[in-house]
């Protein structure tokens, strides 16, 4: 009933799935909220099946944030879902919801052809270098995705050097986190070759790595004006 109310937090409580549940019905009618803040809430599939279903109808939030749940790889693929058919989300913070690799593949389906989502947030989950081999192919081809967060992912020297081809024909992606993972040598002079031959990155976070003095050399002689390291 409420035509006015734009934002609304409901971090660290302990809704669960029926109290997703019940807002996402509410999410299926109002036309007026933009922000939703639902981390930490102790919500599983059962609560992210149901604010997916309320996405596909939903045409005004921009942001949603699901933050240190336990949606899995279930909840993650039906948000995918949504995805490809929501044309309002900008916004979609999925970090710390124990997301594996089977999720992770089926968010990058939806955004080979999502067009609206720009930033999309799978830290601290476990979708390894499989996963980030399917993300990376999703960027290949997505035009709208300009801040990516994969930090704390289990993610190796493979997952790097698949995200680095990307890197070489992404036009749109800014901003990359790939801090806290088990990227080496071989994968930061990946990303350093990706560097030098395209790329629209401002700022790339490779902290916390296993990277030593060649793979940071090599990324040192390879970021241009412009692009903030963070190693």
């Amino acid at each position: 009933m409420n035509s006015t109310l734009t934002s609304l937090h409901l971090w660290i409580n302990n809704i669960g799935d029926a109290g997703a549940s019940a807002v996402a019905e509410a999410l299926k009618v109002n036309s007026t909220l933009t922000l939703l803040y639902l981390g930490s809430n102790s919500i599983g599939e059962a609560g992210a099946r149901a604010v997916a279903e309320a996405m596909k109808v939903n045409s005004t939030l921009t942001d949603l944030d699901l933050w240190s749940n336990s949606i899995g790889d279930a909840g993650a693929s039906a948000m995918a879902e949504a995805l490809k058919a929501n044309r309002t989300l900008t916004e979609l913070r999925l970090g710390g919801n124990s997301i594996g690799d089977a999720g992770a593949r089926a968010v990058a389906e939806a955004m080979k052809v999502n067009s609206t989502l720009t930033e999309l947030g799978l830290h601290d989950n476990s979708i390894g270098d499989a996963g980030a081999s399917a993300l990376a192919e999703a960027l290949k081809v997505n035009s709208t995705l300009t801040m990516l967060w994969l930090g704390g992912s289990s993610i190796g020297d493979a997952g790097a050097r698949a995200v680095a081809e990307a890197m070489k024909v992404n036009n749109t992606l800014t901003k990359l986190s790939l801090s806290g993972n088990s990227i080496g040598d071989a994968g930061a002079c990946a990303l350093a070759e990706a560097l030098k031959v395209k790329s629209t990155l401002t700022r790339l976070w490779l902290s916390d790595n296993s990277i030593a003095e060649a793979g940071v050399q090599a990324l040192r002689s390879s970021v241009r004006m412009g692009c903030e390291l963070n190693l």
